[in-house]
């Protein structure tokens, strides 16, 4: 007996559940990337200007000379991260838009897989 099928009988999941599970986890890690992409202004009422470093560009962004700044949230790597912040809208969104390609490529491979499991069964039972 193979280790799938052992794995299947222990367990009771099948490889179609496993894939089927990491296409759950992507789908919400594309929903938490949606939702932590946001602009964010700079209260008005500190003692002290802050600043940072855009992470894309290396732009300085400071709270006196600056209105707002925008944030990229990726939970999924690392939940105790606030987020990457940056400068502008362009540079933000060129990470935004890497993230979610790699997010939108990890969705596609594990569809490829789920058709050719669907594809193998097919053959498998056509075959009995």
């Amino acid at each position: 007996m193979d280790l799938a099928k052992q794995l299947e009988e222990l367990l009771g999941t099948t490889e179609e559940d496993y894939l089927m599970m990491g296409l759950m986890d992507i789908e919400l890690n594309i929903e938490a990337l949606k939702k932590g992409y946001y602009q964010k202004h700079f209260r008005t009422d500190l003692k002290r200007a802050w600043g940072f470093k855009c992470y894309h560009c290396g732009e300085k962004v400071k709270s006196d000379k600056d209105e707002s700044y925008y944030i990229v949230s990726i939970t999924w790597k690392d939940p105790n991260a606030i987020g990457r912040r940056f400068c502008s809208k362009e540079c933000a969104d060129i990470f935004y838009n890497e993230s979610m390609q790699e997010l939108l490529n990890e969705r596609q491979q594990i569809l490829d897989e789920m058709d050719r499991l669907q594809q193998y069964l097919q053959g498998y039972k056509s075959s009995k």
